[in-house]
Order: C-alpha cells, then structure tokens, then sequence
C-alpha cells in the first residue's frame, strides 16, 4: 500500500508539473479604453490608453498557461486641474507577462507589464514603468477572444504618475 501512495504521489506530481502544450503558440491582442483615476504630485487625470500586446504562450500546469511577450501602448492624458486643458501623449513599451486559467469558455488571467521605454512627447530621456491587471478572457469564436481588464499603471518621471484603467480588446490565437 505504501509503494501504491509513492507511485501515486510521484505520477500526480509529475503529470501536474510536466510542461503540456498550450491553446495557441502565439496571441496578438489590441485594446483600447478610459483611465479613470491618475494621479501625479497632487493632480487629478483622465486618460485614453490603447495599444497591443503579443505572447509567446506555454502551459505551466494544466489548465494554467503562461503568456510571455512585449507590449506597445500609448495613452492620451488630460489633466483637470489645468485651466488650459493642456493633453499630453505618454508611450510605452516594454515586457508583458500572463497568466490565465484555461477554462472553457470564460479565462481568468493576471498580467504584469514591465515598461523599460515610457515617454512623454516632451521627453528628453525615457524613463521606466510597471503595471498590474486582472481580468477575464471570453471565447466568442474558436481562435478569438474578447477580453476586459482592471489595470494599474506607475510610471516614473521625476513625479509617480499612477493611472487606473478598464481595458477592453480583441485577441487572436494562432
């Protein structure tokens, strides 16, 4: 009985931990949507964040796949406490990893960007950024897959700019 435990134990782990395939090798994502809070040195600001997203994808136990890729995103900003309305274009670019929980239909995932080029158009140097998301993926189709997203965004220049969005897309397995 005791061998039948180990064996058991072993081949469980085993089939837990072995790399399996993933859905799709490669995903390519567009997004867009609104920045409803940010913030920088004690002024409010509203944003329009779009871009796209590629991944390598792999599974690292079944059901949980990894996505690891690079990001492009530039975001339209609106300061309200300005009485000019002065906008600014932010761009970034960078690493972007996800995590999501292959389920049928509907796919739980965390993402963590890590921007090593965000810029202002008035930038004389780059400077770097980080993000969090959570959100759910929804297979409309086989291979496409609409998805939303919470995500909090802090940038570095000289200031913490910390930006809150919903971000809503399209992404195509291949």
């Amino acid at each position: 009985m005791k061998n039948f435990i180990r064996v058991l134990l072993l081949t469980g782990g085993l089939i837990l931990f072995i790399n399996s395939n993933s859905y799709a090798i490669v995903d390519v994502s567009a997004y867009g949507g609104f920045g409803f809070k940010g913030e920088v040195a004690g002024m409010d600001y509203k944003a329009l964040p779009y871009g796209l997203k590629v991944h390598y994808n792999t599974s690292i136990v079944p059901m949980l796949e990894m996505g690891l890729g690079v990001y492009y995103q530039e975001m339209k900003v609106k300061f309200d406490t300005l009485s000019d309305g002065w906008d600014a274009k932010r761009q970034t670019f960078g690493l972007d990893m996800n995590l999501i929980l292959a389920l049928p239909i509907i796919h739980p995932y965390g993402r963590f960007t890590y921007g090593f080029w965000d810029k202002f158009e008035d930038d004389t140097e780059n400077y770097k950024a980080w993000g969090l998301g959570a959100g759910v993926e929804l297979t409309v189709i086989p291979f496409f897959r609409l998805f939303g997203e919470y995500n909090y965004d802090v940038a570095d220049h000289g200031e913490k700019y910390k930006t809150n969005s919903i971000l809503l897309g399209l992404k195509f397995d291949f």
